[in-house]
């Protein structure tokens, strides 16, 4: 069993995969907690909920932003999301004994759909199509309170094509 986690400090992904089986995906909302750490054991906590949680093997996540994203990015925000993820991959590593891989995600999405992103489109709306066209993935998709689709449903993609890497291509 091998998760994949693609962490923020408001929402992360989550995907347990083992082969050609998705056990388990979707996200966890942590804007209620305000501290780094607690986020970190809030996220922990969630996931220990699901029932194969017992069985992880792997721990990928999706590594932390090393650069600014055409000024879309400052550099607190890098900075606070490198703790984060360090934080987080720390306690994973702790709780589970399983020291954790972490993957560029544009390397993550080469090995799953052959490239990266496609000209012309935005990398979320380039996983989108991809995770949807390649997985049965409607079970875990989650609505609004106003039956809009839920936006941190891409969360839950990129950790669904993190937590992939390694594993054989179907």
């Amino acid at each position: 069993m091998q998760l994949g986690l693609d962490i923020s400090t408001t929402t992360t992904g989550y995907a347990l995969v083992n082969k050609d089986i998705i056990y388990a995906m979707g996200f966890v909302d942590l804007k209620k907690e305000t501290d780094l750490s607690d986020k970190a054991w809030a996220l922990l906590n969630g996931l220990a909920e699901l029932q194969s949680f017992s069985s992880i093997k792997t721990i990928v996540v999706e590594d932390s932003l090393s650069g600014f994203s055409r000024g879309r990015t400052s550099q607190q925000t890098i900075i606070k999301l490198a703790k984060f993820n360090a934080i987080t991959c720390f306690l994973f590593e702790h709780h589970l004994q399983i020291k954790p891989v972490l993957v560029n995600a544009n390397t993550a999405r080469k090995q799953l759909f052959g490239k990266a992103r496609v000209k012309g489109m935005s990398a979320k709306d380039f996983v989108k199509e991809q995770v949807e066209s390649k997985f049965d993935i409607n079970s875990y998709i989650k609505y609004t309170k106003t039956g809009l689709w839920d936006k941190r449903n891409m969360d839950a993609m990129d950790a669904l094509v993190v937590a992939k890497y390694l594993l054989p291509n179907d």
